[in-house]
This record gives structure tokens, sequence and C-alpha cells, in this order.
């Protein structure tokens, strides 16, 4: 696990977000219906990380069920969901799976300075990407976030981090030049 997260073209998915994650579990435990699962799926949401491919996150959560089968096969399927939560494609999730995805995104919500670091790193990890083709994807991801109605899915990372988060990606899409 310490290798995938090691790789050297992993700038922002690496340790230090996963320890992130992990600090924000357990500031908002009491939110957990199953916090040993929240936890296996905070390890392995990134355990792979390839920028070229479309489906890390199932990858992911194939690896970890696949993983937590021979086991902890109880807890096998619920990670496998929280990790596919991570895919940020559905604003509607309830329970562990929106604690989940807002552990995930709580980076978004972050200081300025904060968010510009973490912005600068994941430009690193899509180095091969094109400055122009980079502007159009990057710029479609912090659009599709900033159409929602809500970014955060719990109330309690809404009331924490929606309004920061609002204006970090409108920062970012303005230095863009979008």
């Amino acid at each position: 696990m310490v290798t995938a997260y090691g790789e050297p073209a992993r700038a922002y998915h690496n340790l230090d977000h996963i320890e992130h994650c992990l600090e924000l579990l357990d500031e908002h435990r009491a939110l957990a219906t199953d916090a040993l699962s929240l936890e296996f799926a905070i390890w392995l949401h990134d355990i792979i990380y390839e920028t070229r491919a479309k489906d890390n996150e199932r990858q992911c959560a194939l690896f970890a069920r696949s993983l937590l089968m021979s086991t902890c096969p109880q807890i096998a399927q619920s990670v496998e969901q929280l990790i596919l939560a991570t895919e940020h494609n559905a604003e509607s999730l309830t329970g562990d799976s929106a604690l989940m995805a807002d552990i995930d995104l709580a980076m978004l919500g972050a200081s300025p300075e904060a968010y510009n670091d973490y912005a600068a790193k994941v430009r690193r990890e899509y180095a091969w990407v094109t400055p122009s083709k980079y502007v159009a994807g990057r710029s479609a991801v912090l659009e599709c976030f900033l159409q929602r109605e809500r970014i955060f899915q719990t109330a309690e990372f809404r009331a924490e981090f929606e309004q920061s988060a609002r204006h970090n990606l409108s920062r970012e899409l303005a230095a863009l030049g979008i």
C-alpha cells in the first residue's frame, strides 16, 4: 500500500491525502454508521490511480472487494460501495456513502492557500496533458461541481466547507481563464 501511494507521479493522491481523510473521519466519527468500513474505504479508495484511466474508482472498488473477501468478507461489499461513492457522480448519497464522498472532497473547501497547493499538485499529476487540454478538462470538472445544488452531501460538511469550496472552485476557474 505504501508503495502504491508513494509512486512518484502522485503529487496529491498519496499518503498525505489518506492521512487527511482519516483525520476527517476521526473528527466526524459520530456521523458514521460503520466506521471500520469507512476506514478501509479511505485506505483503499485511491490505491489504484492512473491519470490516463477513466475507471480508477471502479478498479479500486474491485481491488478492495477482492482483498477483503479473503480477509474480512463481512465488510467487503460495504467497502466496495463506499469507494464507488468517490466517483462523485451521484448528487444524493446517504449515510456512510455521503460521509465518504464528503471526506474525499473536503479539500475543495480548504483555506485558499491549501486549495491552491492542492490544485497545483493535481496539475502535476496531469503533467502529461497539454496546457490547453488541461484547462478544458479541469474547467469541466470544476464547473460540474459548481452547477450542483450542493457539493457536500452531509449537513455537517455543507456547513463547514460548502461556501469556501464554491469560492475556491470559482477562483481556480478564473485563474484558468474561464
